[in-house]
């Protein structure tokens, strides 16, 4: 019996991107490759059967595909909730896109400079998140004050989401992102009607005895969602992109079971690995916290963790 939940379904449906983020996630895992229309309509036909209700259009920028729109429109037939990521340098073909009331556009602020009034589609319904990466190297005064100039074109449909880079070395940079997000948070939580979250996606030696905004305790992390690269590959997730299966075989594609087998798979090696590096010794492990996405990566070492965390070890 599958150990997972699987509801939503995210598709790199291009790898080429018009962009370079410091902390983007699949950049070491992906090709310039554009998605197939044609398998990509067969694959929201799939993902529907199989009630799945929601899908995330990701890339790379998913607007530099010569078919954005129809990729767009494909999937809101087919989905109750569609969420495009878009770092909204290409404007002009963003803002042929309409919305519906329960899908959500989420800007990567990285860009702030060309998220513009126009570009927000404010005559159209449907959310819009400002998605703030957090690291060391965040430019608190810029990246402040350009939320404040964005969120002020509708202060009750814009919504702030500050998460922290998890591409870098948490426990190395810990003051500073802590004081960081802090800085961000109280700031944008200082003005009235603002809605600013804090999604700490961190693990419990990271947060353990250390102020933070609100945060939902959501330290347990198990895979929710499908994610499917361009050329059709499952990965376990944007960080830990391994290609693990082709969802076609030939021309069929592959059983729902089997995409359940080596997502649980993937995912229960990640979680060994956090215990082979430190989890066997901790107090929390399996309880509140299973390491997340931060302990197996190979940029951080035992001797990070234990430099900085406050938690009782065995």
């Amino acid at each position: 019996m599958s150990i997972l939940k699987l509801h939503g379904v995210r598709m790199w449906v291009t790898e080429g991107c018009n962009a370079s983020c410091r902390f983007c996630m699949n950049a070491t895992g992906r090709s310039d490759a554009m998605m197939d229309f044609e398998k990509y309509q067969r694959l929201c036909q799939y993902f529907n059967q199989n009630h799945f209700d929601k899908i995330a259009i990701m890339g790379g920028e998913p607007t530099i595909h010569p078919d954005f729109i129809s990729i767009m429109k494909c999937a809101q037939n087919y989905f109750n909730s569609v969420f495009l990521f878009t770092n909204a340098l290409e404007g002009e073909v963003l803002k042929l896109f309409s919305p519906r009331d329960k899908d959500t556009i989420v800007y990567n602020f990285q860009f702030f400079n060309s998220i513009t009034e126009d570009k927000l589609l404010l005559d159209q319904p449907g959310g819009r998140v400002l998605d703030v990466v957090i690291d060391e190297l965040t430019d608190v005064q810029s990246v402040t004050k350009n939320l404040i100039r964005v969120i002020k074109y509708s202060i009750n449909r814009i919504k702030v989401q500050l998460v922290i880079n998890n591409t870098c070395n948490i426990f190395k940079q810990k003051a500073a992102i802590v004081e960081n997000v802090n800085s961000i948070y109280n700031c944008l939580n200082d003005i009235e009607g603002v809605q600013v979250a804090f999604e700490c996606n961190a693990p419990l030696c990271f947060t353990e005895g250390i102020k933070l905004p609100p945060f939902k305790n959501n330290t347990i992390c198990k895979p929710s969602s499908v994610l499917i690269d361009s050329s059709f590959n499952i990965r376990l997730c944007n960080i830990f992109n391994t290609p693990l299966i082709n969802m076609f075989q030939e021309v069929e594609m592959i059983p729902f079971s089997i995409i359940e087998n080596y997502i649980t798979m993937a995912y229960k090696d990640l979680r060994l690995k956090c215990l082979e590096k430190i989890c066997k010794d901790c107090l929390f492990y399996g309880r509140q916290c299973n390491g997340k996405c931060h302990i197996p990566q190979t940029i951080i070492s035992k001797e990070d963790i234990c430099n900085s965390t406050s938690l009782p070890w065995l």
